[in-house]
């Protein structure tokens, strides 16, 4: 098998195994993916706009809306007008928000540090070097 190939089977197979560490993470707060990873980001950088969640996500100004309006119905986040420009909407998560993000974080981080814990000492900064490389290039293939 040549290295693209083998190169795309573990990409896959590394997305499969995400994606159901990402489903366990969401199903703990009861909301979807699309949901936990926008309260996520929301708690990270308190104050962002639509916009730049869809950017930090990776979707469509409508798709958030559609997430956003959903968080908001729930009670997780609010959405505020800039005092700086009225056109421009903030978005920060609410006291249950926060505490639904303070939960994800941390099971994230344990679920995380047990994987960490399974590769070998010696060879982590390799796999992070490996990964930023990836996600570096993924960037640079997105443009084309």
């Amino acid at each position: 098998m040549n290295y693209t190939k083998k190169f795309r089977e573990n990409v896959r197979q590394l997305e499969f195994l995400l994606d159901g560490v990402n489903e366990e993470d969401c199903c703990c707060c009861s909301v979807n993916k699309q949901q936990c990873f926008a309260l996520v980001e929301i708690g990270r950088a308190p104050g962002i706009s639509l916009k730049e969640l869809a950017d930090k996500i990776r979707t469509d100004k409508s798709a958030v809306s559609r997430t956003v309006d959903d968080l908001v119905r729930n009670g997780y986040v609010v959405r505020k007008p800039s005092e700086i420009d009225r056109r421009y909407v903030e978005l920060s998560l609410t006291e249950i928000g926060s505490a639904q993000f303070e939960k994800i974080e941390k099971s994230m981080d344990e679920k995380f540090s047990n994987i960490c814990s399974n590769i070998p000492s010696d060879k982590q900064e390799q796999v992070l070097e490996s990964l930023e490389l990836i996600n570096l290039a993924l960037e640079a293939s997105k443009n084309l």
